[in-house]
C-alpha cells in the first residue's frame, strides 16, 4: 500500500498553486496529485476565459486577486515560462440606475489603493470599435425587448487583465518538478472515494486508474481541488448531506469569432462587459466571447451549443455594436463553473468536521485569478497552522453554518 503525506485531488491551476507553493514553503512530506483526465489542466482550467480583476468590493476577493495580479506579473520571472499575461484592463460598463451605486464602490476601491477609472461614454466608445452607447440607432421595439437602456458610464480597471490558466497551472507543476521531494502525478486516474477514520479523519483514498484496477493509497491530508466533481466525491465517500458542500455545477460556454473589420484597437481592447452580461476579449487574433445562461440547472453535462451564440449572443451585441452582425463562429467549447449557492465565492481550508480535508473549491467562477494567492495561503495553513500573507477564513466551510457568508455589496 502506498503512502503519501498529502494527496491533491484533481491537476488544474487550483492544485498546481497549492502544490508548488507547499514545496516553496518548505513542505518536507510527499504529495500525490492525481487527475482522471490525460494531462494536467485540462479540466475546466483549459476552459477558463482567464480573466483577472481586482474590482470587487468584499476585502477577501480582493486581497486575493489584488496578490494574484502581483502573481501573475511576476510569473515568468519566477516560474521559468510564460503564463500568457496581460494586463489590458477591465471595462464594466453601466445603465443609469446600476451607476448611481459606482460611488459607494469606488470609495472602497480608493481606500484600498486599486488602480480604476471612472469613464464616459465617449471614452467607452473610443475604446471598443463601433460600440454605441446610446440607444437612438436601435429600434425602440427591440430596445425594450432586450431591455436596452443607454449606457452612461463605465469602470476600467488598469491593473486588471487575462492570463492562460491552463499554462500557468503547467508551469507550477514543471518548477515543482524540481524540488528534491518532487510530487508524484498520478494521470488517468480518478479519485472513488475519500476514507475516513471512525472520528472523522482523513486517512487516504481510493483510487481507480484507466484500466478500472482499484488502490487504496494512504494519506494525512487529501487536498480537495476538484471543482464540479467534488460533491460527488463527497457523496461516495458517505459524507452526509449536511456536511458536503453548498455547490451546484454550471455550464458555461465561450465563443470565438473573428473581429468584425481591420480597426487595429481590436488587439487592445480590454475584457469588456456590456448588456445582458455579454463579455468578451481579444484572444489570439480573435474574439473570444461568453454569456452566463440565466439559472443553468444543476449539471455535469458539457455539450457545446452553437446555436446559443446565434440567437442569446449575437443577436443582442449586434445592437450593441452594430459591426459585429458580421462576426462568424469559428469554434467554441462548454466547460463548467462549481457554483457555490449561498454566496459564490470559494470555500478554502480545513474541512471542519473531518479533519485533514484540505478545501479549495466552490470558486464561482473567479478560481483562475484566485488560485495563485490562495494556493500560497492554503500552503501557509498546512504548514504553520495559520494564514500569513491573507487570511482567508471568511472563505471558511463554517460560514455557512454560522451565517456568516461573503457577500459582493455591488456585483459587478
Amino acid at each position: 500500500m502506498r503512502t503519501y503525506d498529502l494527496v491533491a485531488v484533481g491537476a488544474g491551476i487550483a492544485s498546481a498553486s497549492l502544490v508548488y507553493n507547499l514545496l516553496k514553503q518548505g513542505f518536507k512530506g510527499s504529495i500525490l496529485t492525481l487527475d482522471r483526465l490525460d494531462a494536467v489542466a485540462q479540466g475546466p482550467s483549459a476552459f477558463s476565459a482567464g480573466g483577472f480583476r481586482n474590482l470587487w468590493t468584499t476585502s477577501i476577493n480582493q486581497q486575493l486577486c489584488s496578490r494574484g495580479i502581483e502573481i501573475l506579473k511576476g510569473y515568468k520571472d519566477e516560474i521559468g515560462v510564460s503564463c500568457g499575461f496581460k494586463q489590458t484592463g477591465y471595462l464594466f460598463t453601466y445603465y443609469a440606475k446600476a451607476w448611481e451605486r459606482i460611488p459607494e464602490a469606488a470609495k472602497i476601491w480608493s481606500d484600498n489603493g486599486v488602480n480604476f477609472e471612472l469613464w464616459t461614454p465617449q471614452q467607452i466608445e473610443a475604446k471598443i470599435p463601433g460600440l454605441k452607447c446610446g440607444t437612438d440607432h436601435i429600434d425602440p421595439e427591440v430596445a425594450e425587448y432586450l431591455g436596452f437602456e443607454p449606457i452612461v458610464g463605465g469602470v476600467f480597471g488598469n491593473d486588471c487583465g487575462a492570463f492562460d490558466p491552463s499554462q500557468a497551472a503547467v508551469g507550477y507543476f514543471e518548477k515543482a518538478a524540481a524540488f528534491a521531494n518532487k510530487p508524484t502525478v498520478q494521470l488517468r486516474t480518478e479519485a472513488v472515494k475519500i476514507l475516513f477514520d471512525a472520528s472523522g479523519r482523513t486517512e487516504g483514498v481510493v483510487i481507480k486508474d484507466a484500466s478500472g484496477a482499484e488502490e487504496t493509497v494512504k494519506a494525512g491530508i487529501v487536498a480537495l481541488c476538484a471543482g464540479p466533481w467534488t460533491n460527488e466525491l463527497l457523496e461516495r465517500s458517505g459524507v452526509p448531506k449536511e456536511h458536503r458542500l453548498p455547490i451546484i455545477n454550471q455550464k458555461r460556454m465561450l465563443f470565438i469569432t473573428d473581429f468584425p473589420d481591420q480597426d487595429p484597437r481590436w488587439m487592445d481592447i480590454p475584457m469588456t462587459i456590456i448588456d445582458q452580461g455579454i463579455y468578451f476579449k481579444e484572444e489570439a487574433g480573435n474574439l473570444m466571447i461568453g454569456k452566463a445562461r440565466k439559472d443553468a440547472p444543476d449539471s455535469l453535462e458539457t455539450e457545446f451549443e452553437p446555436d446559443y451564440y446565434v440567437e442569446e449572443i449575437n443577436l443582442p451585441m449586434q445592437e450593441r455594436i452594430p459591426s459585429v452582425a458580421v462576426c462568424k463562429l469559428k469554434s467554441g467549447w462548454a466547460s463548467l463553473y462549481d457554483t457555490v449557492t449561498e454566496d459564490h465565492n470559494a470555500i478554502l481550508g480545513w474541512h471542519e468536521e473531518y479533519p485533514g480535508l484540505l478545501l479549495q473549491t466552490g470558486y464561482s467562477g473567479h478560481g483562475a485569478m484566485e488560485s495563485p494567492a490562495a494556493g500560497i495561503c492554503l500552503a501557509e495553513l498546512v504548514i504553520t497552522g495559520k494564514y500569513q500573507t491573507i487570511d482567508c477564513s471568511p472563505l471558511r466551510w463554517g460560514r455557512f453554518r454560522e451565517k456568516q457568508l461573503v457577500h459582493e455589496k455591488i456585483v459587478i
